[in-house]
C-alpha cells in the first residue's frame, strides 16, 4: 500500500494517488488514517482548490481488508462497534474537508467502498462502476455502510443491496445520487481531467466558500450560514 501527494496547477490541485490496487484497493485501519491524514494536510494549504483522489488499478476500492478480521476473535461487541464507529468518524473527516475532492470511480466498489464513494464530494463514474454489500453473506450485518445506503438509496433498493441479492449499477448509483455522473469507461479519466481544470480555474478562497454553502445547508437544511458566507464573498469580492 502507498499512498502519494503532488501538487498541480500551481498548488491549486492536490493530486492524493492510493495504491493498494494488488488487493483491491482495500483498507485497514492504518492505511485509511493515512489517506485521510495526507487529505486533511493537502488541505491545509490555502492554495488548494481541489483534491483529486486516484484509486490505482482496475477498482475503486473491494472494501475492508478481510486478513484484520483474525484480530476480532475474542474482542467484545463494544470493542467491535468502537472501531466501526472510528472509520466513519474517518470517512466524516474527507466529508468535511473544506475543498472539494474529485475521483474517478471504475470496476467494483465493494462494502466499506461505498462509505469511501460517499464521502467523495464529486466522484465520476466509469460506466462498468458496480457497487456490491456482501457482508450479509459472510454473517455481518452493514453498519455505517448500511446506514449511508438506507439513507440515500431508496427503501426496496436499499434492502436489495444490504442483504447482498443485488449489484447496483452505475446507471443507479447515477439515479440515486451516490455520483455525479458516468461516461464511457476509456472516458473516465478525461472527464476528471476537465473537471479538475474547471475546478482549479475558480479561486480558492471561492470555491471553498462554496463547499461551505453546501456542506452547511446540508447539515442544517437552513440558508443561515449561507447568507452569511456568500455575503463574506461578496464584500470581499467588491473591496478588492
Amino acid at each position: 500500500m502507498a499512498i502519494n501527494l503532488t501538487s498541480e496547477h500551481n498548488g491549486r490541485v492536490a493530486r492524493v494517488r492510493y495504491d493498494n490496487a494488488a488487493r483491491g484497493n482495500c483498507f485497514d485501519d492504518r492505511a485509511l488514517a493515512e489517506l485521510v491524514t495526507t487529505m486533511e494536510t493537502a488541505a491545509a494549504d490555502d492554495a488548494c482548490a481541489v483534491i483529486r483522489l486516484d484509486m490505482a488499478g482496475r477498482h475503486f476500492c473491494s472494501g475492508w481488508d478481510t486478513t484484520s478480521f483474525a484480530a476480532l476473535a475474542g474482542t467484545t461487541q463494544e470493542d467491535v462497534a468502537a472501531g466501526l464507529r472510528a472509520s466513519d468518524a474517518a470517512l466524516q473527516r474527507i466529508r468535511r474537508l473544506p475543498v472539494p475532492v474529485v475521483s474517478a470511480v471504475r470496476g467494483q466498489v465493494i462494502g466499506f467502498g461505498a462509505g469511501l464513494l460517499s464521502a467523495i464530494h464529486l466522484p465520476v463514474a466509469a460506466a462498468n462502476a458496480r457497487l456490491s454489500l456482501p457482508e450479509a453473506r459472510f454473517g455481518f450485518a452493514p453498519a455505517g455502510v448500511g446506514h449511508t445506503i438506507a439513507q440515500t438509496v431508496p427503501r426496496p433498493h436499499a434492502y436489495a443491496l444490504v442483504t447482498g441479492a443485488s449489484i447496483a449499477t452505475a446507471a443507479q448509483l447515477l439515479s440515486w445520487g451516490l455520483v455525479a455522473e458516468v461516461v464511457a469507461d476509456d472516458d473516465v479519466d478525461s472527464e476528471v481531467d476537465a473537471l479538475v481544470e474547471a475546478l482549479a480555474a475558480v479561486p480558492p478562497h471561492t470555491l471553498r466558500a462554496v463547499v461551505e454553502v453546501v456542506e452547511s445547508s446540508l447539515a442544517t437544511g437552513s440558508p443561515e450560514q449561507a447568507y452569511d458566507i456568500s455575503a463574506r464573498t461578496i464584500v470581499a469580492r467588491v473591496t478588492s
